[in-house]
């Protein structure tokens, strides 16, 4: 039989629990494969150490699933402690697998949306993938041209996906966001200033396809600190709750 003829959702163990991935992903199917754990996993774990330190029943947004990684991590601990994990993915296919993934390791505190996160609701043209041709899967772009040059590139026919703003759910509390949305983070964020506002939840944000500087400026004139986190701006607000924060490994850029 043709490999490409055979099912390409894997289910691979790992320190997160049972996760469905993509046997054709170039990025994070293989680290799990190999090591049982996320290409991200050091992230992972400064962001599970630090939302330990803030009061039980934590909120966690994990906004960019891709596999789910994160989430599956977030909502693995703080099962403990009555926590929850809200996840948005856009690509159909990727958010079928978080969902899975969810179900095989029973997480009842973990909630998935099928979304793409912007500043206003409406809909936006989600590429359409081969998902038995090779590619890293949570590379690929929607708020415009790919720039990030990728074994399998996108084409013209996309899927319409609805868009939300993370403000318009109302959420009665917030306390960690990780945001990895390929470019449409500065979007993303102007949909989420109420909620910015409201519950001055500690962020984590990729900013390599972002505009650097602009991300830094929107979280400084808001009061956060702000620290490079490798590709990531790890933003904390100031304030007597959050100030015993301490992080290793970071780099600060606003006190």
């Amino acid at each position: 039989m043709n490999p490409t003829e055979l099912p390409y959702t894997l289910v691979v163990p790992s320190r997160y629990g049972q996760v469905l991935v993509n046997r054709f992903d170039t990025n994070q199917t293989n680290a799990l494969i190999k090591t049982g754990e996320s290409l991200d996993h050091g992230e992972i774990d400064t962001l599970l150490q630090i939302i330990q330190m803030l009061p039980a029943g934590q909120v966690f947004l994990d906004v960019g699933a891709n596999f789910g990684l994160y989430s599956l991590a977030m909502a693995q601990l703080l099962k403990a402690t009555d926590g929850k994990v809200i996840a948005f993915e856009a690509q159909r296919i990727l958010f079928n697998m978080v969902c899975g993934s969810v179900a095989l390791n029973s997480l009842e505190n973990l909630y998935v949306h099928h979304a793409a996160v912007s500043d206003k609701a409406g809909f936006i043209g989600i590429p359409k993938l081969d998902y038995r041709q090779v590619t890293s899967f949570g590379s690929v772009e929607f708020g415009g041209e790919q720039q990030e040059l990728l074994t399998q590139m996108p084409g013209a026919s996309t899927e319409d996906v609805r868009t939300i703003t993370l403000d318009s759910l109302d959420l009665p509390r917030v306390d960690m966001i990780k945001m990895d949305i390929e470019g449409m983070e500065e979007q993303a964020l102007m949909g989420a200033t109420a909620l910015l506002e409201t519950h001055r939840p500690i962020t984590f944000i990729e900013w390599l396809k972002s505009d650097k500087p602009a991300l830094v400026d929107f979280f400084a004139t808001r009061n956060y600190r702000v620290y490079e986190a490798g590709m990531n701006l790890l933003c904390i607000p100031k304030g007597a709750e959050r100030d015993g924060i301490t992080v290793l490994g970071v780099t600060t850029l606003v006190e």
